[in-house]
C-alpha cells in the first residue's frame, strides 16, 4: 500500500511541475508580448487615448485571469492531495487490521 501512495504522490508532483513549467512559459510569452504592444502604443501617436486605455485594461484583465487560473489549479492540487491522503488512511488501517 505504501508503494501505491508513493506513486500517487510522485504522479501529482510531476503533474504540478508540468503545469508550473507550462504556466511559466505562457506568462513569460504574455509579458514579452505586453512589452512589445506597450512599446508600439507609446510610439504611435495616431492611436486614440481611449484605445490605449482599453488595451491597458485588457492586459490587466488578462494578467489577473492568468493568476486566478494559477491559484485555482494550486488549490485543486492541494484538494487532490488531501483527498488522496484522507482516502488512503482508511485503506491503510484496514490493511493493518487484516494483518
Amino acid at each position: 500500500m505504501m508503494y501505491s501512495e508513493e506513486m500517487t504522490k510522485q504522479m501529482i508532483d510531476r503533474n504540478r511541475a508540468a503545469f508550473e513549467t507550462g504556466f511559466t512559459s505562457i506568462v513569460m510569452l504574455q509579458e514579452q508580448t505586453s512589452k512589445v504592444v506597450d512599446h508600439f502604443i507609446k510610439q504611435s501617436p495616431w492611436i486614440p487615448v481611449q484605445t490605449k486605455s482599453m488595451i491597458n485594461e485588457w492586459t490587466g484583465m488578462y494578467k489577473k485571469g492568468t493568476m486566478d487560473i494559477k491559484d485555482a489549479v494550486n488549490q485543486n492540487f492541494a484538494k487532490l492531495e488531501e483527498f488522496l491522503k484522507s482516502g488512503l488512511e482508511p485503506m491503510q488501517s484496514k490493511a493493518r487490521s487484516k494483518n
